[in-house]
């Protein structure tokens, strides 16, 4: 989730998180130097007191005195009793046996100082680095021990060792924490806000960019609308650069208008002779019934007969144009049969003109979701290809299938094969692969399936040549 998530927060948690980091470090240096610096007083401290016991009780561990040895420790006892975590004394002789102690329940007299869990009975240089005061870290981790040896005229007499736990260190601690923490708290309250501000600001024409990016495949170009950026950084070069290709886009866009307009001309100029071929013969019939008529009229018989003659000729006329003038409207409507049946009417003279024979079969007999006028266009493009393709006297086959929400398109036609290598090149524009066309019949088919996210195919090989679109009609009918 956090890979997925947009920078306008992505930014300002790295802000956040880069100063929760920075206190977290600055609070861990902090606590680590109060840590050293009062272990390090305390050590000194202790140092000092066991100096001044040492000397104190040189003269009874001589005179092996216990009492008045024990007098010494247990007034620094009395004094740290009334504290939480009060430190304990042990005086031990040469021997490592404890002498006296301020705790004899857990000291006891004579006891070894290995057995009470204390330092053993090794020579002072193993553990002091020679015969001065040594801090020894406990075994145990939550004591810190002071031995000071006790000398008299150049003489081991036994050493002091002062246990302090190591609870003494945290109260400092815990104050420096306590105060790094607050301090961390009033600083995210004063910089979050501004780095969420900051954060948002530079995000910004990120956010705008992927926006946009996101619209180019379902939004026209000229409708993606993009912020001024003037900076040099690499977010507004980034922004120029995706200007310029959406300003390439409305350019070829407005070039992919032209040739579709172009494509759809020259289809109409190619249907156009064909039409005025089917519009001569029944105006030929026409001409003729009224010439016969104007010679033997009077006569009710020929008059019935010279108005059907002319009554059909009209109607034959009325389609023939109704079909050409809709398909000149730019304009479109949802399909039904009649738009495919128009289609049939404009292609038969063609069809004519290579005493070629077709074979029609629709089973639209309803409105589709789809718009007339593309699809109109890929019918006639096909078509017109199919007849060119086949030699006189051959076969073109179109059949038209609805499948529930799916319309279903099958050209074919007996002519020579395409070869393999133009195949590849089919949809390309200007491909031309016969003599006298433009080259953007199939590009505007192929173009207008992608727009409908349809799906064309093409199979071809010697005797049959068969062309197959698919139409999903999912979009209620809206186009545009």
């Amino acid at each position: 989730m956090l890979r997925d998530l947009s920078y306008r927060y992505k930014i300002p948690l790295a802000f956040t998180g880069v100063i929760l980091l920075t206190a977290i470090a600055l609070a861990s240096t902090t606590a680590v130097r109060t840590y050293d610096s009062a272990r390090s007083d305390l050590l000194a401290s202790a140092e000092g007191l066991g100096a001044v016991l040492a000397s104190a009780l040189a003269d009874p561990i001589r005179k092996d005195a216990v009492w008045p040895a024990y007098l010494s420790i247990q007034g620094l006892a009395s004094a740290e009793a009334g504290m939480s975590d009060p430190l304990a004394v042990v005086v031990a002789d040469a021997q490592g046996r404890v002498f006296v102690s301020s705790r004899p329940e857990q000291f006891p007299i004579l006891a070894r100082l290995e057995d009470v869990g204390l330092v053993d009975d090794s020579p002072p240089a193993a553990r002091s680095r020679g015969r001065g005061p040594a801090a020894i870290e406990d075994e145990t981790g939550d004591r810190l021990l002071m031995v000071v040896p006790i000398e008299f005229a150049g003489a081991s007499l036994g050493r002091v060792i002062l246990i302090y736990p190591r609870s003494r260190l945290l109260p400092p601690l815990y104050e420096n924490v306590r105060g790094t923490v607050w301090t961390t708290v009033l600083v995210l309250l004063a910089l979050v806000p501004l780095g969420w501000a900051w954060g948002s600001r530079v995000a910004a024409p990120l956010v705008h960019l992927a926006d946009g990016m996101s619209k180019v495949t379902t939004v026209a170009p000229e409708a993606i609308a993009l912020p001024h950026i003037r900076t040099r950084d690499e977010i507004g070069r980034l922004t120029g650069q995706f200007r310029t290709m959406l300003q390439d886009l409305r350019e070829k866009r407005e070039v992919e208008r032209q040739m579709v307009a172009t494509e759809r001309l020259a289809a109409l100029g190619r249907l156009s002779a064909g039409v005025a071929h089917e519009i001569n013969n029944p105006l030929a019939g026409m001409l003729t019934a009224l010439s016969t008529y104007r010679r033997h009229g009077g006569r009710e018989a020929l008059s019935h007969r010279t108005v059907s003659l002319l009554e059909r000729g009209l109607q034959q006329i009325r389609e023939t144009v109704s079909a050409l003038l809709v398909e000149a409207k730019l304009e479109t409507h949802p399909l039904s049969a009649h738009d495919i049946e128009d289609v049939r009417t404009l292609v038969l003279p063609e069809v004519h003109k290579k005493n070629a024979r077709l074979n029609w079969v629709s089973d639209v007999n309803g409105p589709m979701a789809l718009p007339s006028t593309q699809v109109r266009q890929v019918l006639i493009n096909l078509l017109l290809n199919a007849i060119e393709a086949v030699e006189d006297g051959g076969v073109v086959g179109c059949d038209i299938r609805r499948h529930a929400e799916l319309l279903r398109i099958t050209i074919e036609d007996d002519g020579a094969p395409i070869p393999d290598d133009h195949i590849e090149h089919l949809f390309e524009p200007f491909a031309r692969h016969h003599a006298g066309g433009s080259g953007l019949g199939l590009w505007v088919t192929y173009q207008i399936v992608q727009q409908f996210k349809g799906e064309l195919t093409v199979d071809s090989r010697p005797g049959l040549t068969r062309f197959r679109v698919e139409l999903p009609a999912t979009d209620g009918g809206q186009w545009t």
